[in-house]
């Protein structure tokens, strides 16, 4: 929603299930090189395709979120 575009490249004529199980998350810096360094690192950690890489909490992602801000 910052950026205004998915996390995720969407080629045409590429089928959108394979884009999300095959391709990876955009860096949203790589969408918006003026979102704040920490901001980023957060929303990226938070993105993670890997369940055990991602925020385990709400509660956890929400003091990341605020300590970025």
């Amino acid at each position: 929603m910052r950026t205004g575009q998915l996390p995720r490249d969407f080629p045409p004529g590429r089928d959108p299930i394979e884009v999300i199980l095959r391709g990876g998350i955009v860096p949203i810096r790589k969408r918006d090189p003026g979102i704040p360094k920490k901001l980023a690192e957060v929303i990226d950690s938070a993105l993670q395709e890997r369940l055990n890489d991602r925020y385990q909490t709400a509660d956890e992602f929400l003091r990341e979120l605020t300590t970025a801000l």
